[in-house]
């Protein structure tokens, strides 16, 4: 299991799809490869209100979920992103109720709507990482910086003549 934080997510406006970007922090994969996933507005609006840690003034259904969790005695221990079948992807709650460990069967977006609201770990499977990432391809903005600075020197040091024709 590797290890992953919400890279970014992507919230469309239905036909236009959702995505959530899993990025792995394991030591030998960081920032190499991505993992995304198509999800519902609806799970998308979902993880991105807990992400923003927007107060609401009545549970949304994986607030429901969670203090019904919490409410039996139970925590969640990890979600673990665990397959893949062509592009469904698949997933597992563990539960911990008083020392005994409960895996549940779930839907990715679900899944990662709660392990956001409580803090748990959130896990990839390293087979379903190796068939389905891509490579990470997003510069930070200390490099998009360095860019700049050095297009700005290069446009400073060209003059007309430098366009002239022999």
């Amino acid at each position: 299991m590797i290890p992953v934080v919400i890279e970014t997510l992507v919230v469309g406006i239905p036909p236009s799809p959702s995505v959530v970007v899993l990025r792995p922090v394991d030591e030998h994969t960081i920032s190499t490869r991505v993992l995304p996933i198509w999800i519902g507005p609806t799970e998308a609006a979902s993880i991105g209100i807990a992400l923003e840690g927007q107060p609401r003034m009545r549970p949304m259904t994986h607030d429901f979920l969670a203090n019904i969790i919490n409410a039996l005695h139970a925590s969640i221990q990890r979600v673990v992103i665990d397959r893949v079948e062509g592009s469904t992807f698949f997933a597992t709650v563990t539960l911990d109720q008083r020392g005994e460990s409960i895996a549940i069967d779930a839907r990715p977006s679900d899944s990662i709507a709660l392990a956001v609201r409580t803090q748990c770990p959130l896990f990839v499977d390293e087979d379903v990482l190796n068939s389905s990432s891509f490579p990470y391809l997003f510069s930070n903005a200390t490099s998009r910086e360095n860019e700049l600075e050095e297009f700005k020197t290069f446009l400073e040091s060209i003059s007309p003549e430098d366009f002239q024709t022999q």
